[in-house]
């Protein structure tokens, strides 16, 4: 009789079994970190963002708005497809618009996963989404005469306007990130 030096079946199915648990712990793990990650960038850009819009104000004495004389001849659709682009043209008070990491693959007016944004001194919408003033009966956890506001969608994808994000309710939690300008402050 040969001796074959080679892996029984129960050899291998032992290897894949490890395989198995080994990467059903890690990728929950990866998974996870991957959400904290798009967590922090989406806070980031919005920085950048409030950043712009205050350097924008410095220069000008006032907060742009969709009715800007940059856009000015632009319907509301186009207007809000155009995004934050007076903050990049014509002088560049951010050099490119960033997406939310969280909405990469909705699109509103042609343009794909963009913040929200609202200029609540103008009581005009901006980026890609419009509110009335009334809507914000909706927001009961944001106080204060606000001067704008940025929302992101967050890590459940879903529009919870009424909801702000927190992490401790579990990292894939239903929320938006936002970011309020002067004069907001969210309620406990």
């Amino acid at each position: 009789m040969k001796n074959y030096k080679c892996f029984t079946l129960i050899e291998l199915l032992i290897v894949v079994a490890i395989i198995a648990i080994l990467a059903a712990i890690a990728v929950p793990n990866f998974l996870e970190a991957q959400v904290r990650s798009k967590v922090a960038r989406c806070k980031s850009d919005m920085r950048n963002l409030a950043n712009a819009l205050e350097a924008y104000f410095v220069d000008n004495n006032k907060y742009v708005t969709e009715n800007s004389d940059l856009l000015g001849y632009l319907n509301e659709s186009e207007r809000a497809a155009r995004g934050f682009r007076w903050l990049t043209t014509p002088i560049a008070y951010i050099t490119s618009f960033p997406l939310d990491p969280f909405t990469m693959t909705t699109t509103r007016w042609g343009k794909p996963g963009a913040y929200w944004w609202y200029n609540w001194m103008e009581r005009n919408g901006g980026q890609l989404w419009s509110f009335d003033a009334a809507s914000y009966k909706d927001y009961p956890w944001v106080v204060g005469q606000w001067a704008w506001g940025i929302w992101g969608m967050g890590p459940d994808s879903i529009a919870n306007g009424y909801l702000p994000y927190d992490a401790t309710n579990g990292t894939v939690s239903a929320g938006d990130i936002l970011r309020l300008g002067p004069g907001g402050k969210f309620t406990n």
